[in-house]
Order: structure tokens, then C-alpha cells, then sequence
């Protein structure tokens, strides 16, 4: 990578909050990913099957789908830094209450569920307001580059964070997982406090109408471009995206491998998110391709992973896996942004959110079905079909409208037309 291409990449770092921001927001998501993983540790521990975990990982993420465009047109007309402390403090506490009644033993699978649950409500309301204020702390023409810096730092997170929960939970068990996660949060918290307030470039509030969720809907759906991509984004999600589902079972059942060997492969995958998140990063405007074709290349990455027999194999595969996964997350967040509104940014980062979290309650329990009458790579590969399908599909009927500029203009002033 050249000195100007580097410097592209990192252009959001020059922003001393932007640096604070990202500094507590890393050692948070380690400790948030490390619970996710304890939690699908601790329910096969207690007994549970693919449904079981299937439904594990949907409790946490069924409050997205119900809450989060809610969450988000909210947070179009909060202070979003406030929003986010209050957000930050509640999932830590939910985090050092989940450790002391697995500590005390008292844990069940219902337990964990409905603790969980707690979780993805305060997570409905924090991520459209933690990453519509990412976008307060540099000016319009850095909004590609700082989204995919903090998806970037948020999926890094799991290069160390499933497998420090493999770890600790193989030698002191999954309660100290959950303490050391409630704990990471005083690194969010502590760097929310510390940013300097009068640096943010603020969005004004938009105008207050009777239906917001609606008004946000409407001005998404109005694009032919964004329609073909939200389409192929909830199918993706929905059935593609069960990676916490269907992987535990391709370890224990198809490779007959450890616990660690999971924490191990999240890992991998945290590796190929870094990357996937640094390639958008250093693009200004991201074309629809960079959605699609990654959709294409998840779906073959997975097919490959459902006939590994080795976990030498599926450690080399996670790693394109998560480049993958990120570069479309990453772009269709961008896309969004840039093709929308700023007085939108919340509740397209919610509808994002609601699409990519919210469905893993209908696709999880699907996954995790199909584990235990088929067999993890059943599991597996139809969703890697139907990520072939469904991007081949989109990347076709969206070459017409494939105006990356379209919408609002976020280039840098030297770059806008007279």
C-alpha cells in the first residue's frame, strides 16, 4: 500500500476524538464478543442442541427487529453522545448481572435467554446511536472512511475476543467472560466522557414529522438501486449470516474438535474482518458492486466450509469468510449513507441494523433446525446458495443504477463540480 493510499485509509485517525473513540470502542467489543461466545458456550454446556443455540443467539437479536427503527428515528432527534453513555452503561451492567448468576449456578437456558434478551434491547437503542455519532466526529467528506474504521474496529474485535472466551472459559468457566465484559465497558464509557464536544460536526435535527419511520422508509425505497440492495441484504442475513449457529456444530459434530477450535475460528474470521472493513475504508464512494460481489464470494467460502474435514481447512477459509462478511456490511452501510439524507443517518444505521441483527431471530432457529434433522453442512450450505443466488441476482439487476455519487454529494469541496 502507497504512503497516499495509507494515509486514505487511516484519514479519520488524524481526529484526536475519533482516536478516543475507537480506542474505547475496541476494548469494549472484545469483551462483547467474548460474551457472545460465552453464551453459545454456556448453552451447549447446559444441554443444548442447535435449536437451543439457535435460539440463544435469536433472543439477543429479536430486540433489533422489534426496537431498532424505533431506536433509530429516536435517535435522530437525541444528543446522540448522551444516548450512547446511557446505552453503554445499561449493557454493562446487564453484563455483570448475567456473571453473578452464572457464578452463583443458577444459570439455565431460559435464564440465559431472557438475560440475553435484556442485552438486545439496550443494544437496539445503542447502535444506531453509537454509530450515527461516529459520523458527528469528522466532516461529510470522511463518512466512508470513519463507518468503515468502526466496523472496522468493532468486527477486529473478534480476532482476540472468541477466543479469549474460549480460554477463559475452558479454565475458570463462562461467568468470568461475562464479569470481564461488563468491565471492558468502562473503556467505552470512560472515552465518551473524554471527547471534546465542541470538535463534533453536528447534523442538524431533521423536521419533526407525524410518521418518521415511515418518512425514513419511503425515502430508501424511492431509490430503484437501494430496493435491489435492502432486498438482497435481508435474504443474505437472514439465512447466510448464522455463522454462530452453524459453526459451534461444524466443529463439535463434522470436525470433532475442542471449544477452543471455535474461539480459534471466530478469530480467523476477526482477521479477514479487519481486512474486508480496511478495503472499503479507503474508497470516497462505494460503488454497488463492492455489496454484491462480496455476497457472491460469502456464499462460496461457506459451501467450501460445509464439505471441511480438518480444522486446518475452515481456520484458512474464515479468514476470506470475514473479509467477505465485512466489505458487505461496510458497503451497504456506506451506500445507504451516501445515496441518503444526513438527517436520515440514524435511522438508516438502525434500518442496517434491524436487517443484519434482527433477522438472525428467524434465520437462526432456521440454521440451527435444518443442524439437527440434516446435519451441519446442510446447515451450512444452503445458505451459501442462497448468497450466490441472491448477489448474483442483485449484482445483475443493479448495473443501470449503479451511480455511486447518486444522492447526497460527500466528496471533499476541491472535488465537487463548479
Amino acid at each position: 500500500m502507497s504512503s497516499p493510499e495509507r494515509s486514505r485509509v487511516f484519514a479519520s485517525l488524524s481526529e484526536r476524538n475519533v482516536r478516543i473513540f475507537f480506542a474505547g470502542l475496541g476494548i469494549s467489543n472484545v469483551g462483547t464478543w467474548a460474551q457472545t461466545t460465552a453464551v453459545v458456550l454456556l448453552v451447549t454446556r447446559l444441554g443444548g442442541e442447535g435449536l437451543e443455540i439457535g435460539l440463544a443467539v435469536a433472543a439477543q437479536f429479536l430486540p433489533v427487529l422489534l426496537l431498532g427503527l424505533v431506536a433509530g428515528s429516536i435517535a435522530d432527534r437525541r444528543d446522540r453522545h448522551r444516548m450512547t453513555l446511557l446505552t453503554q452503561a445499561g449493557m454493562a451492567l446487564q453484563a455483570f448481572a448475567l456473571g453473578f448468576l452464572d457464578l452463583a449456578g443458577v444459570a439455565t437456558i431460559p435464564l440465559v435467554c431472557a438475560m440475553t434478551a435484556v442485552y438486545g434491547t439496550l443494544s437496539a437503542f445503542d447502535i444506531p446511536a453509537r454509530r450515527s455519532f461516529a459520523t458527528e466526529l469528522v466532516p461529510p467528506e470522511r463518512l466512508a472512511n470513519v463507518l468503515s474504521l468502526s466496523t472496522s474496529v468493532m468486527t477486529g474485535a473478534r480476532i482476540f475476543g472468541p477466543s479469549l472466551a474460549a480460554f477463559v472459559a475452558s479454565e475458570w468457566g463462562t461467568a468470568w467472560v461475562f464479569l470481564g465484559n461488563g468491565a471492558s465497558f468502562l473503556a467505552m464509557i470512560g472515552g465518551l466522557l473524554r471527547i471534546d464536544r465542541t470538535r463534533l460536526h453536528r447534523v442538524p435535527a431533521p423536521p419533526r414529522s407525524p410518521n418518521p419511520i415511515r418518512e425514513g422508509l419511503a425515502a430508501v425505497w424511492s431509490d430503484p438501486a437501494l430496493r435491489i440492495l435492502l432486498v438482497v441484504y435481508v435474504l443474505v442475513s437472514t439465512f447466510a449470516f448464522n455463522h454462530l449457529v452453524y459453526l459451534p456444530l461444524i466443529v463439535r459434530d463434522q470436525l470433532l474438535a475442542s471449544e477452543q477450535t471455535f474461539g480459534w475460528v471466530l478469530s480467523c474470521m476477526g482477521i479477514g474482518n479487519v481486512l474486508g472493513a480496511l478495503l472499503v475504508a479507503r474508497l470516497i464512494v462505494v460503488p454497488l458492486a463492492w455489496f454484491f460481489v462480496p455476497s457472491i464470494a460469502l456464499g462460496a467460502i461457506m459451501s467450501a466450509i460445509a464439505f471441511a474435514t480438518r480444522p486446518e481447512e475452515v481456520f484458512l477459509l474464515a479468514i476470506p469468510m470475514g473479509i467477505a462478511m465485512t466489505a458487505l456490511i461496510s458497503s451497504a452501510g456506506v451506500i445507504l449513507q451516501q445515496r441518503s439524507d444526513p438527517g436520515l443517518r440514524a435511522r438508516l444505521m438502525a434500518l442496517t441494523s434491524v436487517i443484519l441483527m434482527g433477522s438472525t431471530p428467524i434465520g437462526g432457529p432456521i440454521t440451527g433446525w435444518i443442524a439437527d434433522e440434516a446435519g451441519p453442512l446442510e446447515a451450512t450450505l444452503y445458505g451459501g446458495v442462497i448468497a450466490i443466488v441472491t448477489g448474483a441476482v442483485g449484482l445483475a439487476l443493479s448495473g443501470r443504477h449503479d451511480d455511486p455519487r447518486a444522492g447526497i454529494d460527500i466528496r471533499p469541496p476541491a472535488e465537487r463540480p463548479l
